[in-house]
């Protein structure tokens, strides 16, 4: 059942949910998989393309979880998954809009989690590394650990099937990203 969409279109995914749910009875698993991405440093601020990062990488999966949450409430199961991507640990050059709604969509994922777990609903995020894609394609430095969509879809299946809270991958690049968390201010 393919219901092509957009995700900054909220009446769109609500009628997609429920044509899913009257197709087949109720909904398993959702994965929102969006982004829009341009390269960016604050010199070259774009309000209008920063604008429509925040719309789609964001306020996007506000939209399809208001529509897909009543139907997992209703069921009292099932599993959300948001794919944000490990540019949202810290901040890095470059990513200076698309850093921080991936950091949002991290947050989001944390305090989803904390409501729906308790009510039988999974909750995982998914932070890729670089993946190579029409989006990666714009990058003009070179990507360190970048793997071809069929890995990536790999790993998260598997962290799915192991029931993951956070699937991060490659884990020779994330796990690099990771510690970076822990530093202070002053020695990141």
């Amino acid at each position: 059942l393919a219901l092509p969409l957009d995700i900054t279109d909220a009446p769109a995914l609500e009628a997609a949910a429920a044509a899913i749910v009257k197709a087949w009875g109720g909904l398993d698993l959702v994965v929102f998989m969006a982004g829009e991405y341009k390269p960016m440093r604050a010199w070259d601020l774009q309000l209008d393309v920063a604008r429509k990062m925040v719309e789609v990488n964001l306020m996007g999966y506000f939209n399809g979880l208001a529509a897909v949450i009543p139907q997992f409430m209703a069921q009292g199961s099932g599993t959300i998954a948001l794919v944000s991507s490990v540019a949202g640990y810290r901040g890095l050059p470059k990513s200076l809009v698309y850093g921080p709604t991936k950091a949002a969509v991290i947050n989001l994922a944390e305090a989803l989690y904390l409501d729906l777990n308790p009510k039988g609903i999974g909750v995982c995020v998914v932070n890729p590394g670089f993946v190579r894609t029409p989006m990666t394609d714009q990058n003009d430095f070179k990507m360190p650990a970048l793997i071809e969509p069929d890995e990536a879809a790999r790993e998260i299946v598997r962290g799915l099937e192991d029931g993951e809270f956070e699937i991060h991958f490659p884990k020779r690049f994330t796990r690099f990203l990771k510690a970076l968390q822990l530093l202070p201010y002053g020695s990141y």
